[in-house]
């Protein structure tokens, strides 16, 4: 490890596929985003979560934040305008990498501010974990912050009428 810590965000849509953009160095913020996407469909396997967080911190500082552009990776991405549009239909878990540790921190969407960090669940996984661990703390976040969103069950109801209603016609 060259640098302090290394971060990336993982961004979660309801379907479960996840969304890599690591950081690198900008002369505005010291350090952002850059242009760079990693993508992983579900379903998945634990290794498969593992590498790819791998991979994507692997990305880190391999280039500079573009500081001249006024639109975020994440727009980018989703071609939808602002921060807070462009995160709206995700869930992000902020992933951290020293060379002790990794610091993993899901967050809450305000729908005003965007993705707002849940310190008080943050984990914290030695570098040297045992396989699997990794993965597990990724699909428990899933669990509670994407499956478990309180309008979850109502959209799945919603979906559900909705292809039943294309069926009777």
């Amino acid at each position: 490890m060259d640098k302090e810590f290394y971060t990336i965000s993982v961004y979660i849509d309801k379907d479960e596929n996840m969304i890599g953009i690591p950081c690198g160095e900008s002369d505005q913020y010291g350090i952002a985003d850059i242009d760079k996407v990693v993508l992983l469909k579900a379903p998945y396997s634990d290794r498969q979560i593992e590498n790819f967080i791998e991979e994507t911190i692997s990305y880190c500082y391999t280039k500079k934040h573009n500081d001249n552009s006024p639109v975020s990776t994440i727009e980018k991405y989703t071609k939808k305008k602002g921060f807070v549009n462009a995160t709206a239909d995700f869930t992000l878990i902020s992933i951290v990498k020293t060379a002790t540790s990794y610091s993993l921190m899901p967050t809450f969407n305000d729908y005003e501010k965007g993705p707002l960090v849940i310190d008080d669940d943050e984990r914290i996984l030695p570098v040297k974990y045992e396989k699997g661990t990794l993965a597990e703390i990724m699909k428990d976040f899933i669990q509670v912050y994407v499956k478990a969103n309180i309008f979850y069950k109502e959209i799945q109801e919603l979906e559900e009428e909705k292809k039943n209603k294309s069926k009777d016609n």
